[in-house]
């Protein structure tokens, strides 16, 4: 039997996987957590064979950070990371920081299986989407591509985002603004800065003003 422990912020998200995988013969929901310190204790306390994580837990970094510590402190825990990203950087980064697999939250239930069986067994699993999004990112880094003065491709809700910041909006001020939950801007927020190639709001801005993105 395949222990999986799913780690995501959103209660409703994790019932909804946990009720896909649990018509499996061969998989079982051991741990629900919802968030980082809650993994570390289950994890310290059992015997878990792969990680389904959430990479905004909250934030990107979380995810990131999370996944590094699990790969190295239990190396025989495979991970999983489920996410909203579809951003070739994104995953080569969970990669190195020792993640297995990578699957969007649109994912299927034969794929969500597939996917735990496949890094269970000691292999990786991308599906095509994100096999996709590596394929075509092209050899030049976005960060030399920004160094370069091109602008980097947005989104709509990635340049309505981009303007809010500019204009000195909160995170829940964008959220009220656009409809949308903070958890939504603040993953728009994390895309955006990983596309120019910056660490904080003010580079963000400053980097986008002089590739014209925002007046």
């Amino acid at each position: 039997m395949i222990r999986v422990l799913i780690a995501d912020d959103h209660n409703v998200f994790v019932e909804g996987i946990a009720s896909l995988i649990s018509g499996a013969d061969d998989i079982a929901v051991v741990e629900r957590c919802y968030n980082v310190d809650s993994v570390k204790q289950k994890l310290a306390l059992n015997h878990v064979d792969v990680v389904l994580l959430d990479i905004s837990f909250p934030r990107v970094e979380d995810g990131l950070e999370l996944c590094e510590q699990i790969h190295q402190q239990h190396p025989d825990t495979k991970i999983v990371a489920l996410t909203m990203h579809d951003d070739a950087s994104l995953v080569k980064r969970m990669v190195k920081k020792g993640a297995n697999g990578y699957l969007l939250k649109n994912t299927t239930k034969v794929e969500l299986l597939q996917a735990i069986q496949t890094v269970y067994q000691g292999k990786q699993y991308f599906n095509d989407t994100i096999l996709q999004l590596l394929l075509t990112e092209g050899p030049k880094s976005r960060k030399t591509s920004i160094g370069m003065g091109v602008r980097p491709t947005l989104t709509p809700r990635e340049t309505e985002v981009l303007g809010l910041i500019a204009e000195g909006l909160t995170t829940q001020q964008m959220a009220n603004q656009l409809f949308v939950s903070s958890k939504a801007v603040e993953f728009h927020r994390s895309s955006l800065l990983m596309k120019f190639g910056v660490s904080n709001t003010a580079l963000l801005i400053k980097t986008a003003m002089e590739l014209q993105c925002i007046n």
